[in-house]
């Protein structure tokens, strides 16, 4: 019998052993192989390994080589293990840094078009989205830098340093031409949206009808795949809802004093996901003391569910602690933040969370190696990478590998 004439079942059942990159190799041997990927499209079959850990080149490598890690437990400490590389693809790659990923989709972004695009290195599709100087359309001084103007003030920027440091974060809907993504950018960190389909970015909800901190702004953003509706969260923990135009903007929960802003020796950012229907804040302070910023550390993580019905006197009370996440773990950093159960994934620790590192200024010099595991259930650190093992820029990214 053929190797296209197997059942479906006996196929997936196959596949189970096989690690998603062998599953793109056997693809490619044959027509008759390559069908059965397709297949698996088809019945939505994903093989989630434990999530890759992107990391930058060192200094010998090619840049149109993205090298990932996978995760795997060695006597109950979490390690690096199998290396997975792939090369010779320099048309998605050269010149391109890496903003962020979701579902086995990086976002990458240019310096010149500054054209995001969502590529997917296991299948090398790609889907393009308008280019930012939609949004923005900054000015050029004699030597040909970028200036941007902000409170009467002028910003000169190289092109490298444009787009490294004035693009933070991006969040993707779904993974299909139809998707909107939207981007946190700018010196003040506001919003835009865009699709494919666009032909150009708009502006989202801004934070003046409801907030009153003059330097609060905008920190991450998760999609409810549900509501359809998008959840941005603040450095003061204000939480907005938005729909896939940016409109029908809802205050979810107001701003609150932020005990680290400000202050010499801590840092503390931001992240906002749902976790089995719930609302999720996760704060994770870091160490960042003065004249010893390379060695500044993530010391502790803390996640806060949103509840909407409590009867309290003041709102701040409705971020409740969680101190059980379960057979699940939570994944935060530059990629969008997300959640795997141990099973699925078996190289993770349940009740854990996964930092990465990252910073509130991205832009190096200012973005530590700062990559390990918080065990929720007895508040232990683990720190995956020593911070002088390596270069920390660009910043490291989780990447869940598929091939959807």
């Amino acid at each position: 019998m053929a190797w296209s004439h197997l059942p479906i079942e006996l196929l997936c059942c196959i596949s189970s052993h096989l690690s998603i990159v062998d599953l793109v190799r056997l693809s490619v041997v044959c027509t008759s192989w390559s069908s059965t990927l397709d297949n698996y499209a088809l019945l939505g079959f994903q093989c989630r390994p434990s999530p890759w850990l992107l990391l930058s080149n060192d200094v010998e490598e090619a840049s149109d080589t993205l090298n990932f890690h996978e995760l795997t437990i060695e006597r109950e400490e979490v390690v690096l293990s199998f290396q997975r590389r792939f090369s010779s693809i320099g048309s998605h790659t050269n010149g391109r840094r890496y903003f962020g990923s979701k579902d086995g989709w990086l976002v990458t972004l240019d310096k010149i078009d500054l054209q995001p695009r969502l590529f997917n290195p296991i299948t090398k599709a790609e889907i393009s989205l308008p280019s930012l100087f939609t949004l923005i359309e900054p000015q050029y001084d004699p030597e040909s830098y970028i200036r941007i103007s902000f409170n009467e003030m002028f910003f000169d920027f190289t092109t490298d340093e444009f787009r490294d440091s004035f693009f933070h974060k991006f969040i993707v809907s779904s993974n299909d031409s139809s998707g909107t993504v939207v981007v946190i950018f700018g010196i003040r960190k506001v919003l835009a949206l865009a699709s494919s389909e666009d032909p150009t970015w708009v502006l989202g909800p801004t934070l003046s009808p409801y907030n009153t901190m003059n330097e609060e702004q905008f920190e991450d953003v998760c999609y409810h795949e549900e509501n359809q509706r998008f959840y941005a969260i603040t450095n003061f923990s204000m939480v907005l809802a938005f729909d896939l135009k940016g409109q029908n903007v809802e205050l979810i929960c107001p701003n609150m004093p932020n005990p680290y802003y400000h202050t010499r020796n801590f840092d503390c950012m931001y992240y906002i996901t749902f976790f089995l229907g719930t609302l999720l804040r996760i704060e994770r302070v870091i160490n960042i003391t003065p004249y010893r910023r390379q060695n500044a550390r993530t010391i502790t993580i803390s996640v806060f569910k949103f509840v909407l019905d409590v009867v309290i006197s003041s709102s701040f009370s409705q971020w409740i602690p969680v101190n059980e996440l379960g057979e699940y773990s939570l994944f935060v950093g530059s990629n969008q933040t997300f959640s795997l159960h141990h099973i699925v994934a078996t190289g993770i620790k349940a009740n854990s969370i996964y930092f990465i590192d990252h910073s509130s200024i991205r832009f190096p010099g200012y973005v530590y190696c700062d990559v390990g595991v918080f065990d929720l259930s007895n508040d232990r650190i683990q720190y995956i990478l020593h911070p002088y093992s390596r270069s920390n820029w660009p910043p490291s990214i989780w990447f869940t590998p598929s091939i959807s």
